[in-house]
């Protein structure tokens, strides 16, 4: 995406972007993404001059806030987040509150309660309830006028004026206290989540001590570069994802992965921004920085929240709009039969309404959120679920580390879940056919020596038979962005992490991310699952068992109503996922190969490399190599970033590059 800061101060950005001039789905997208920012207190889209000028709170970090900014501009195209009120999604989004919306409820509640004892006249209880339930009678209201459709809220209403009309005022008073503080209290826990997310950002904004030519310079971390090397001394915050050239200490790295167990690293570790080191001394080439490392990425998701675009989402929607008015007619039918009002309304509390919204909400974020710190970026709650369905994987070859355990463990792993595995290839077809034979896949589910559209096409074919086909290539693979599969997938080979190229992104050289990705989004499926059967269940039982056929108290029913859903919600949709030992960690690029590995390999495999060779070996560009093959941690940069985990030397007689035996 084109884009152009065109002026600054102190709290505001002026960013010129192209596409606003002419595409108004775009800007709208944008300022409401925009808008999502904690931080920010005013948005203005200018359409004539291609401008997005944006305000913000001036106790901010402006190097932080354009980098938020910059990421929803990247983010509006491939976010499938619903901006408008017409659209489906915005039936997913719960109601959130703030304490001060108690008042009523807990008013109305508190006299109706009082109510016997008191001898109040039942005007006022009247009135009570009604102000208390003006939100839902307002939404339900906008809905009819302004949709032409009805909502959830009118069943609700209904349900809260027939129980006034026949004297039951705790029932509906008791409703609105429980929801109204089931509400704020989601509210409270967002804004909570945000603004810890907020502050992590802030803190990873700070000057670091970098060794430059032999000295410590101290230098803002928006100045680092990938392969700079910086000092990190004890107590002190871990502002970046790399690894250790050398130094010894004692993480903490509970920010990021929850786990308050301190570990013990040396050279040749990974290291991952947030942690922070107890004792001891490290220098630590740098991967990433700012929002690509991986508590950034968690922290970015945090706040674009992008888990409503599920499909199970949008069906639970469609059927609650579609079963408003056969459950009123149903109501009404009950009544003529019976006779009994109490019996006709209690159907309107059946609670399709809420399970999936409820449960979606807090367990895709938190699957999303694990999933990019281990390692795995996963773009929103469609690919999550998409990722839960895959029963077909197509494998370009050149991404597979053929020497690598990981890669048949994973293969192994997906064949095991009966997960069909296909590769295609550019390679000779004996070629391709003895590395499927070696990785156990069956011959004719290799595709070599054919064009992208024939590759396409094999991916429209597994589609066109039910499959849910997920491709994983090359992050600039054409067929990543042609073939239309349902969940691409990538490794991450620079410094910046793809937010619109693919669907999932691999942080790490390791195949395993795949079956991780597809390990975590089975177990949110899974949750989201058994807290819509927490929900819907009870509320059946009571609604048809307790409501039409017994004549429960429509007390108990509001109990269990609000009850399961605050279960669903706070307890079982927010408690952890997965254990800290869920998946193993994924292998590094960093992982070291052993002298006699490398000498044996620089023997059988001793061509040295121009530099554009390399260049294109390590997705780098040639200007990279020139800048950095003369620092001593070359040989350490170079291997993190070869696919193979080789480090280079550069022979400055011979002008070229070479396995490196340091």
């Amino acid at each position: 995406m084109s884009y152009q800061v065109v002026h600054s101060t102190f709290g505001r950005y002026r960013i010129r972007i192209p596409q606003l001039a002419h595409d108004s789905d775009f800007a709208s997208k944008l300022k409401t993404l925009v808008e999502s920012l904690a931080f920010v207190t005013e948005v203005r889209i200018n359409a004539q001059a291609s401008s997005l000028i944006v305000h913000y709170q001036d106790d901010i970090c402006s190097t932080m806030a354009l980098e938020k900014f910059v990421s929803c501009i990247q983010a509006v195209d491939c976010i499938e987040i619903p901006f408008t009120e017409s659209l489906p999604g915005e039936d997913l989004k719960p109601e959130v509150n703030q304490w001060k919306d108690l008042g009523f409820p807990l008013l109305s509640l508190s006299l109706a309660l009082l109510a016997a004892p008191l001898e109040l006249p039942p005007l006022i209880l009247v009135l009570a309830i009604a102000g208390a339930a003006t939100p839902w009678f307002n939404r339900a209201a906008d809905s009819l006028l302004n949709q032409r459709q009805p909502n959830i809220d009118l069943l609700d209403s209904a349900w809260m004026t027939m129980q006034a009309v026949q004297g039951q005022f705790i029932a509906p008073s008791l409703k609105t206290a429980l929801v109204e503080i089931r509400r704020t209290l989601r509210g409270n826990t967002t804004q909570t989540r945000e603004e810890l997310s907020l502050n992590l950002l802030n803190e990873l904004d700070q000057y670091v001590w970098v060794e430059l030519d032999g000295e410590e310079q101290h230098i803002h971390i928006s100045n680092l570069q990938e392969g700079d090397r910086i000092i990190i001394k004890s107590g002190e915050m871990i502002l970046v994802d790399g690894i250790i050239v050398y130094g010894y200490g004692l993480i903490d790295s509970q920010n990021l992965t929850g786990s308050s167990t301190p570990v013990v690293c040396s050279q040749g570790q990974d290291i991952y921004a947030s942690s922070i080191l107890l004792e001891g001394c490290l220098c630590v080439l740098v991967k990433r920085i700012g929002l690509n490392t991986r508590a950034g990425l968690a922290a970015l998701v945090t706040e674009l929240a992008p888990v409503h675009d599920t499909k199970i989402g949008a069906l639970q929607a469609e059927f609650v709009r579609n079963a408003i008015l056969p459950t009123l007619a149903l109501g009404g039918t009950i009544y003529l039969m019976t006779g009994n009002i109490g019996a006709a309304i209690s159907p309107y509390q059946f609670d399709f309404g809420s399970g999936i919204p409820i449960s979606l909400s807090t367990t895709v974020l938190q699957a999303l959120i694990y999933a990019v710190q281990h390692g795995v970026y996963i773009r929103s709650g469609g690919v999550l679920e998409a990722l839960a369905q895959i029963d077909a994987i197509v494998f370009d070859i050149d991404v597979l580390a053929l020497d690598s355990p990981e890669t048949m463990e994973t293969i192994a792993i997906l064949q095991g879940q009966n997960i069909d595995i296909y590769l295609v290839s550019d390679a000779p077809e004996s070629i391709a056919v003895e590395i499927a034979t070696q990785l156990g896949i069956h011959p004719h589910q290799v595709c070599a020596e054919v064009p992208l559209t024939q590759k396409i096409n094999l991916i429209r074919g597994l589609q066109h038979q039910g499959k849910t086909v997920a491709f994983v290539g090359d992050e600039e693979d054409e067929a990543v962005r042609l073939a239309h599969a349902h969940v691409s997938i990538s490794f991450a080979k620079t410094s910046e992490i793809p937010h619109t190229t693919t669907d999932v992104v691999i942080l790490e050289d390791d195949l395993r991310g795949v079956t991780h990705a597809i390990a975590i989004a089975k177990r949110a499926m899974e949750t989201i699952y058994e807290n819509t059967a927490t929900i819907v269940i009870p509320n059946l039982f009571m609604q048809i068992g307790g409501g039409i056929l017994l004549g429960v108290n429509p007390v108990y029913n509001v109990i269990v109503n609000n009850g399961t859903a605050f279960v669903a919600e706070f307890l079982n949709g927010s408690r952890p996922l997965f254990e800290t030992n869920f998946l193993p960690p994924l292998r590094s690029s960093s992982q070291k190969i052993s002298r006699e590995n490398l000498e044996e390999y620089n023997s059988s495999n001793g061509k040295a490399l121009k530099q554009a060779e390399l260049a294109k070996r390590l997705g780098v560009s040639s200007q990279s190599l020139t800048n950095k093959r003369l620092k001593p941690e070359f040989h350490i940069w170079t291997q993190a970033r070869d696919p193979e985990g080789i480090a280079w030397d550069f022979d400055p007689v011979a002008k070229r590059y070479r396995h490196s035996l340091a």
